[in-house]
């Protein structure tokens, strides 16, 4: 028999243990990194403990808002008791880029059904009205992990929203499929004495981001240069900033890259005009695929998203640049169930 707890900080260090030796978890799902924007989502992540009392799932979530609910503990004391009267939408995760179940590799597709069951039981219990469940796309797991898909079916959950992904398969060496143009861009730099620094300081790369945000959209990026400051911080080894240097050294272009355990995702990319004129983010690009298609480890190059402003249509212009690499689509589903 499966129970089900409401996270607590006094459980960090076994959520995080949990997460580190999970079949699907990234360090997206630490504690350190989903904490840093605590202020802005309402934490009510779950554990589930199989009868032998040994974890087997986490499930990263937030409520409807920060804001304390009837009967809450306050936010670095979060209420551990059934019964407190949620009322509105579970997200699984709001603030994450991808979320659901993260699942101990030992786990029997009849227990993940049992923590279908035991969830939406919770969640009326508690007064919610709807659950929002994002998938952790394939290409995350470390072994097959795809038992969330039959019960999803089986408990009539709608697709919500389908995110398209381009990622490379750092893997395929049979051919290669980046498009001659982009090698003659890469070529024509190298020459010219264009290079790019790995886990450069990421002060070189923010006000290049910000500026065309700014410029182009009239927006900041999700993260702040401090937060994104801290993160990296607390997960240096996860978090990459890479940028392309002129000849005389000038930062004119870059990306910042977060790194799983197989998967090397770029979360930002942006060009100063100069690197724009020079196309040096397909000399980034590319400098980088090579880069990490030599180490066995990474199996991925992930590009992230390519969705338009309304969340349905895709930005076909962008995808196009991603596929001219060689990356093909990769699907992150978003589902909702009524409760």
């Amino acid at each position: 028999m499966i129970s089900i707890c409401r996270y607590t900080l006094n459980k960090q260090t076994e959520w995080d243990d949990f997460v580190k030796v999970s079949k699907n978890g990234t360090f997206l799902f630490l504690r350190s990194y989903m904490d840093y924007h605590s202020d802005r989502f309402h934490d009510h992540s779950l554990m589930f403990y199989n009868e032998k009392g040994k974890l087997i799932a986490v499930l990263p979530a937030n409520g409807p808002s920060k804001s304390p609910l009837k009967g809450d503990f306050p936010a670095n004391q979060l209420s551990p008791f059934k019964g407190e009267r949620g009322g509105g939408l579970f997200h699984s995760h709001q603030g994450l880029t991808y979320g659901g179940f993260v699942l101990s590799p030992e786990i029997h597709i009849s227990e993940v059904g049992e923590l279908f069951r035991l969830t939406i039981s919770y969640l009326k219990e508690n007064g919610f009205c709807e659950w929002i469940y994002k998938q952790i796309p394939y290409i995350y797991h470390l072994i097959p992990s795809q038992e969330e898909d039959y019960w999803l079916w089986r408990y009539n959950a709608t697709l919500k929203a389908c995110n398209m992904m381009t990622a490379i398969d750092l893997g395929n060496s049979e051919i290669d499929i980046t498009s001659s143009r982009k090698r003659t861009y890469f070529n024509k730099l190298t020459r010219q004495g264009y290079t790019v620094a790995i886990d450069d300081n990421i002060r070189n790369f923010w006000p290049i981001l910000e500026d065309n945000l700014m410029e182009r959209f009239c927006s900041r990026p999700v993260h702040s240069l401090s937060e994104i400051e801290l993160l990296k911080q607390r997960f240096p080894n996860n978090i990459v900033c890479c940028t392309v240097k002129n000849p005389d050294g000038k930062t004119i272009a870059g990306t910042l890259l977060f790194i799983t355990q197989q998967i090397v995702r770029t979360q930002y990319i942006s060009a100063s005009h100069e690197g724009k004129h020079t196309n040096a983010l397909d000399y980034l690009m590319l400098s980088l695929i090579r880069h990490y298609s030599k180490n066995p480890q990474y199996r991925y190059f992930e590009f992230g998203t390519s969705m338009a402003e309304d969340g349905i249509h895709l930005n076909e212009g962008l995808i196009l640049q991603k596929e001219g690499f060689g990356g093909r689509a990769v699907a992150c589903k978003i589902f909702t169930m009524a409760l």
